[in-house]
């Protein structure tokens, strides 16, 4: 249903807006490309940062120095800010944590945790995907 309550233009699928970033992201996404070489300011991106920690803690007790924002640091902050919002897996695959480097309880099918074969950053391409087009290929690994 649109806002004035008429039906939509697809029965199947919904034609709603998608949020796709927020304003976190944004934020995030600033400090990680300041950090990357890709311009911008390392001060606005720490002010970035503080304006999030700032509204997550209630206060500035939170706040980071300019020392503080690393690669690292902004990985672990995209988990706190963006938990359950399906950004984890391509964050990791990103910063190179994912299937080789990465390694966390029950990963690769162990309590301890173990890599896994670099592959798997990609997905298979569905079987049906492929009969349905004869010119794509599955990806290596599959």
């Amino acid at each position: 249903m649109t806002s004035t309550g008429a039906p939509g233009s697809n029965p199947t699928h919904p034609d709603t807006d998608f949020p796709m970033f927020r304003l976190a992201d944004a934020y995030l996404m600033y400090a990680e490309l300041v950090l990357r070489g890709a311009g911008g300011n390392a001060g606005t991106a720490v002010g970035y940062i503080n304006a999030l920690r700032q509204r997550a803690y209630g206060d500035n007790s939170g706040d980071i120095a300019g020392g503080d924002l690393t690669l690292d640091f902004v990985l672990d902050e995209r988990a706190r800010e963006l938990w359950w919002e399906g950004h984890r897996r391509t964050d990791l695959i990103r910063f190179d944590r994912f299937t080789t480097s990465g390694v966390w309880a029950w990963k690769g099918d162990v309590e301890a945790g173990t890599t896994t074969e670099a592959f798997r950053n990609l997905y298979p391409i569905p079987a049906n995907e492929i009969v349905a087009n004869p010119n794509l290929t599955q990806n290596p690994g599959y």
